[in-house]
């Protein structure tokens, strides 16, 4: 939220028979591309643009050979407004990577007339409804504010391209009352179609304080519907909370769940205290989608270090499966405030990736040595004990798989770099005994 916070990617993953059996579950490994960030802003002042001081919250789908993205642009739209607020922009790629900001941004205002979303619009969660009436194929839910007033509804929208949209005139879900958990805003949903029921997960901030555990923090709640607009919110919300002494201790939220099989992953926002912009992501896993459970590896997603872009801040994920990857684009920051007077920081988005969905809970043991490392035009790959049959994968930083082989009872394995480039990649070997993941250098 503006006031509140405010590869070439054809993923083609080696598809080999696997020689044995491994269950895909979400991941929790994530490898964040080198040449972060991927969306930057315009940070010309004389284009007046809606993106002069944030690119955050972004929400991806593909569709037919095109990754379409919408996000939160804090900026000016000029001439109508003089006034800095957040709206909902519009950008599509055919990688992944380089984006292509729409010519005609935003795609969503704010309401002009002094409405309930007058001050801002953002956060939104976007679902291709095949089942709809094609003049509402794309649907929007989105968090909306009014002037001079924190709070934040969650209201709705259709759109027949997902660049024209028309909103639905009022709110589909406000704050709760002051002894509930989300008095103070809503914001962040994630919604899913599932049988011909929407269900939505979405975060609540609970402003009062009065002695109730959720006060002062932002957990997550569940509401469904049978048309996108009444919604009925679960009667035992939160159903995502804080964690007691732990890195989400104060903020959960922002959550973004898919459907894989008959298990819910959801991705959300999380952070330990006060200074709103220090979140990162977290994993949690349900087969209802109200009873969670969070990965004991969170989080899964972190920020960066000293000198890198995301280094206060690396949060607010949106997660697609492609090819058997999963891609996590995500808001990262390197300052808290920003800097008055300058706009030399960065407030954009990321995008990272774990490529290995299909071959989980990897270990590195010393059953496997790689040499020489860093490498520059062969690099071999050493067994202690050769198993009876192996099958070795080698990534590169962005998920392609550039190399595989099946191998039996081998000591040795000698891979031919010399017609790849320097950077960093990954060996994945996987036999009836070993699951491993390891890492490798090639600087020529």
């Amino acid at each position: 939220m503006l006031q509140k916070r405010n590869f070439k990617f054809n993923l083609l993953l080696c598809v080999c028979s696997l020689l044995f059996t491994s269950t895909l579950n979400g991941q929790t490994t994530w490898y964040k591309y080198e040449n972060n960030p991927v969306l930057q802003r315009d940070t010309v002042i004389a284009n007046l643009p809606n993106d002069l001081i944030a690119i955050s919250d972004p929400w991806v789908l593909f569709e037919d050979g095109v990754y379409k993205m919408w996000y939160t642009c804090g900026g000016l739209n000029y001439p109508p407004d003089t006034l800095l607020r957040s709206r909902i922009c519009y950008a599509t790629s055919t990688d992944g990577i380089n984006w292509e900001k729409y010519e005609d941004n935003p795609v969503m205002d704010v309401d002009y007339a002094g409405s309930w979303d007058s001050s801002g619009v953002e956060t939104v969660t976007i679902i291709i409804d095949n089942d709809a009436p094609a003049a509402e194929r794309y649907k929007m839910w989105y968090a909306g504010q009014y002037f001079n007033n924190y709070r934040y509804d969650i209201g709705y929208a259709y759109s027949s391209d997902g660049i024209n949209w028309i909103k639905h005139s009022v709110p589909v879900m406000n704050v709760g009352s002051a002894s509930e958990w989300d008095s103070g805003f809503l914001e962040g949903p994630s919604v899913i179609k599932e049988d011909g029921q929407y269900k939505m997960w979405y975060c609540g901030y609970d402003i009062e304080v009065n002695g109730q555990a959720s006060d002062g923090k932002a957990n997550i709640g569940y509401a469904t519907s049978t048309d996108g607009i009444n919604w009925t919110k679960y009667e035992n919300n939160p159903i995502l909370v804080t964690g007691n002494n732990t890195w989400d201790s104060i903020y959960v939220q922002d959550p973004h769940v898919i459907k894989y099989g008959d298990e819910y992953q959801m991705w959300y926002g999380g952070g330990d205290n006060d200074t709103y912009y220090s979140q990162q992501v977290g994993y949690a896993t349900s087969t209802d989608g109200i009873n969670w459970n969070k990965s004991p590896l969170n989080p899964v997603l972190t920020r960066g270090s000293d000198g890198d872009w995301d280094k206060i801040l690396a949060s607010f994920p949106s997660v697609i499966i492609k090819d058997g990857v999963y891609q996590m684009w995500y808001t990262g920051r390197n300052l808290d405030p920003v800097p008055e007077n300058s706009l030399d920081y960065y407030w954009e988005l990321g995008l990272a990736i774990a490529p290995f969905s299909a071959l989980n809970n990897f270990i590195v043991t010393d059953n496997l040595r790689l040499f020489p490392n860093p490498a520059q035009n062969n690099i071999t790959l050493q067994f202690t004990n050769a198993p009876s049959a192996a099958l070795i994968s080698v990534y590169n930083n962005i998920g392609e798989c550039l190399f595989t082989q099946h191998t039996s009872n081998i000591e040795l394995l000698n891979i031919d770099l010399q017609s790849w480039t320097n950077g960093m990649y990954i060996m994945a070997v996987q036999s009836e005994n070993i699951n491993e993941l390891h890492k490798f250098i090639i600087a020529k």
